[in-house]
């Protein structure tokens, strides 16, 4: 795998960006951003050691060529669809994936990156105050290899561009400029979102619309088909009754029926 280079990065951008920091070692490149980082400003490391997912679960981070990425980007205001910002990055990110060559993969919802129904990657956004600013961490699993890592916390099938694409994946600083431009794109769109353009894409890359699932809340379990997503991001579901109730990514959790 190709070292990490910032100055190739920036060659293979058509958008703007901040100062791209590279570290060999971090706690967390979200972490990092928080405290550090200008608008536009990127944080990119070899390690992560304490890296983390949504509801504040552990991102395992090895150094095994992947990419730990996140981004600072400031947006004017905070609009009436901010709920929908992850599900955007989640599409963006979705496509600069396709551009490089992968294919079979999809979103689920809310944030993670899955191929051939296996985990890829994950996304997470934490901002600190209410001013707009937000940092977008996307941890992808490039080079990754089975040697045991389900002893380090990995309790779910996962997967990496290398597996998958073999010899034809690119080198991870074309990846990374390649999700920096369609992230750019779909962020500069945001605060004039259209609606029904933006549900339209995502439902062109929802991995679980369609499918039965199980619905985890309040100590309950309740299956259900998942059908579109409302106007503030959350997801449909039909249940037996054929009522469909909508839920929110902080009500929930969703896990595959198995047949």
């Amino acid at each position: 795998m190709n070292c990490l280079d910032s100055d190739v990065i920036k060659q293979k951008l058509n958008c703007q960006c901040g100062k791209i920091s590279i570290f060999e070692s971090i706690d967390s490149t979200n972490s990092w951003l928080l405290q550090n980082g200008d608008c536009g400003d990127v944080c990119l490391s070899e390690i992560q050691t304490a890296g983390r997912g949504r509801r504040g679960n552990q991102w395992v981070s090895p150094n095994a060529n992947n990419i730990y990425f996140s981004l600072c980007y400031c947006f004017e205001e905070i609009t009436e669809h901010w709920s929908l910002l992850g599900l955007l990055v989640g599409i963006a990110i979705a496509e600069s994936l396709q551009e490089v060559g992968l294919q079979n993969h999809g979103v689920k919802w809310p944030n993670d990156i899955f191929c051939n129904e296996k985990k890829l990657g994950g996304i997470l956004l934490e901002s600190q105050d209410q001013t707009g600013r937000v940092v977008i961490g996307v941890g992808l699993n490039v080079g990754m290899q089975d040697n045991g890592l389900e002893q380090a916390g990995i309790s779910q099938p996962w997967t990496s561009l290398r597996s998958v694409l073999k010899d034809s994946i690119p080198s991870r600083n074309v990846i990374i400029a390649t999700m920096m431009n369609h992230l750019q794109a779909r962020l500069e769109t945001f605060s004039n979102l259209n609606l029904g353009h933006f549900l339209n894409d995502w439902q062109r890359w929802d991995i679980l619309l369609g499918q039965r699932v199980i619905i985890r809340q309040n100590e309950k379990s309740i299956s259900g088909k998942v059908t579109a997503l409302d106007k503030h991001g959350r997801i449909g579901v039909l249940h037996q009754n054929k009522d469909i109730k909508f839920y929110s990514s902080a009500d929930i959790k969703l896990i595959p029926e198995m047949n």
